[in-house]
């Protein structure tokens, strides 16, 4: 169906072209799945534009051939002689070649409604009446999966959660039955049951409507259970080709090798290190080691201890302008202790109260009720009971790393600024002192002092992240809170991401808090794992008890919706279907969910606890697994 020959894009700048695709050609067969694997960077979503005829206005092809043929009759068609407004060109992109982009909140408008943003594709290259684009429209949104599409054609993005605005972006883009899809990171955003389930969604409207699907992707599990064929880029090359099963089998390239040894994957060893294709070479300043000793001399200790943990947040009934109030609870009754010097992990679905959780723990929301205690070397002190100046000496000693490098940090501000805010919100030393500590701060996540006076914009998002990290280390604190850190990152830089926090948490004696929907990663880096369902904790052991012997059902669904980047170990897509069924899931007694129902966090190994309904049934039933 497209056939790329010997593709050459650039961007123009001032001092002359840059070659981002060089000499690119593959091919994708009419009905089939490719997918295009790399780096950020390395040209795999710019290809894309290229095919759509979307290039940035900076970026033009310089010489090859894209041929297009929707049928095997059908003359080829070199689209990349095509002007991007002329009549053919429109009426390819939508009609017979779609897209659906990385991030569907930022795709959509937020001014329009989801029928009339699905409809617009429907109207331009089917026109029909007004009576039968909405019906035509409705059917489609019923096809992706809405729970009720006719109520959905009038609502707005904001009105819907991640995984049905991304169902939204697929209903866009097959309105008009497409030949191709283009999907570029089609599920980045979405956790992990979440994600399996626009996988199978869109493995079932491909077999249904026929069509090719190209799909950008830096997750080699997605890849694994997608992909008929795999094109490895690398800095605007293709370095390898092939059907999935040469891919994975057999892999030639050492890039793709070196690739495939980043991915952390539920099958590798415990105590194995990823292997990074970058190592960070980072340097402990020496100011840092007085603190350091009176860590590790507290090891094993309980530094931070929640109890009874409760959110609850009111709501207006019937929309904006609804009369009368509800209350929504997004934490009920979590417990749990978080060690010196371990990292303490939190898994679950979006909107499971994970970062509500976090975000209390730091007092950025107070709790409706509960407890949290810090018991560090000067004693015991109340959390919630902190205020004015005695709260802000506190907040020194837990810092937060965000999801999102690129947002997290001020576009006006250079690194240097960004790394002496803290220290002077905190007035820690002088100036020149606080500019010598900010190059320290820099080489002890391994960038160079010289960058300090650069601003966000011209670091990678590795990079980002790593001044990110720096940041919070700045005030020296105890406790790093980790909220999805690597998950913007791709395969390779987030195995250095991983690692780096790895060696600062061993070297500085550091306590983390880590978030995270994937389970390999969470795997990889903590020592213990609590699993959220519904602002509960479901289930809380050491790792390895709790990868090698999941009880909750809740535990074992998210442990079976995890891509593996290996053939033998495909998603059951059936099984994740049953299992992940909606929000109002019914496990089976004794871990019913019901709000009736009087519940426990039952000790099934001194480090294992899973929260059962009350009584000698649950009991006697988990004594005998």
């Amino acid at each position: 169906m497209i056939r790329i020959e010997d593709l050459h894009i650039a961007i123009d700048l001032k001092g002359g072209d840059l070659d981002v695709v060089r000499g690119a050609s593959f091919r994708i067969p009419a009905g089939k799945t490719v997918a295009l694997v790399g780096e950020s960077g390395s040209g795999k979503s710019i290809l894309s534009q290229a095919i759509l005829g979307i290039l940035p206005n900076v970026a033009r092809i310089k010489s090859g051939s894209i041929y297009f043929r929707e049928k095997r009759e059908d003359a080829p068609l070199d689209i990349a002689k095509l002007a991007d407004n002329s009549a053919e060109r429109v009426a390819l992109r939508g009609g017979k070649i779609s897209i659906i982009f990385q991030e569907p909140m930022t795709s959509l408008s937020p001014l329009h409604t989801i029928g009339n943003q699905v409809k617009e594709a429907l109207d331009l290259h089917r026109p029909s009446s007004e009576e039968e684009a909405k019906q035509t429209t409705i059917d489609m949104l019923d096809l992706v999966g809405f729970p009720n599409p006719t109520a959905a054609y009038s609502m707005y993005p904001m009105e819907l959660s991640g995984g049905l605005r991304q169902r939204a972006m697929i209903a866009m883009a097959l309105i008009c039955h497409p030949a191709l899809l283009i999907a570029d990171e089609p599920t980045t955003a979405l956790d992990v049951s979440m994600q399996a389930k626009i996988l199978h969604l869109l493995k079932g409207l491909q077999s249904r409507l026929g069509m090719a699907v190209l799909l950008i992707t830096h997750d080699l599990g997605v890849v694994a259970n997608m992909a008929d064929e795999v094109v490895v880029m690398y800095h605007g090359q293709i370095m390898e080709a092939g059907t999935v099963e040469d891919i994975f089998r057999n892999p030639q390239h050492g890039y793709l090798k070196a690739l495939l040894n980043a991915v952390p994957d539920l099958s590798m060893a415990y105590d194995e290190k990823l292997q990074s294709l970058r190592d960070i070479k980072h340097e402990i300043p020496d100011s840092m080691r007085g603190e350091v000793e009176i860590r590790k001399g507290r090891s094993d200790h309980t530094l931070l201890s929640v109890r009874g943990l409760r959110k609850t947040f009111v709501t207006k009934k019937q929309g904006w302008f609804g009369k009368g109030k509800e209350e929504f609870v997004a934490v009920d009754d979590v417990n749990f202790d978080v060690r010196q010097g371990e990292c303490f992990g939190l898994v679950g679905e979006s909107g499971c109260g994970k970062t509500t959780t976090l975000k209390m723990l730091v007092r950025a929301l107070t709790p409706t009720d509960g407890t949290i205690t810090w018991d560090g070397h000067e004693g015991q002190t109340d959390v919630l009971a902190l205020q004015g100046s005695a709260l802000k000496a506190f907040r020194r000693k837990i810092q937060m790393v965000f999801q999102d490098p690129f947002s997290s940090l001020s576009p006006r501000s250079t690194v240097l600024n960004i790394l002496r805010e803290p220290m002077e919100v905190h007035a820690m030393g002088t100036g020149h002192e606080q500019s010598q500590y900010a190059a320290e701060l820099m080489r002890l996540v391994g960038l160079d002092p010289a960058f300090l006076g650069r601003y966000p914009h011209s670091f990678s998002g590795g990079q980002r992240q790593r001044i990110g990290i720096a940041r919070a280390l700045a005030l020296r604190p105890d406790l790093l809170v980790c909220d999805e850190p690597v998950s913007a990152l791709d395969v390779s830089v987030q195995a250095q991401v991983l690692n780096l926090l790895q060696q600062l948490q061993r070297e500085l004696g550091l306590t983390y808090i880590f978030i995270s929907h994937n389970l390999a990663v969470v795997r990889y880096i903590a020592d213990r794992i609590g699993v959220m369902f519904n602002g509960q904790l479901v289930e809380v052991a050491t790792r390895q008890e709790l990868f090698d012997n999941p009880v909750h059902p809740y535990t074992r669904a998210l442990l079976d919706v995890v891509p593996h980047a290996d053939l033998d170990h495909p998603l059951d897509f059936d099984r994740i279907n049953r299992e992940m069924e909606g929000e109002g899931r019914v496990w089976p007694h004794p871990f019913t969910v019901t709000p009736d129902a009087p519940m426990t966090m039952l000790k099934i190994t001194p480090n294992h606890r899973v929260r059962v309904q009350e009584g000698t049934q649950a009991e006697a039933l988990l004594r005998g697994m």
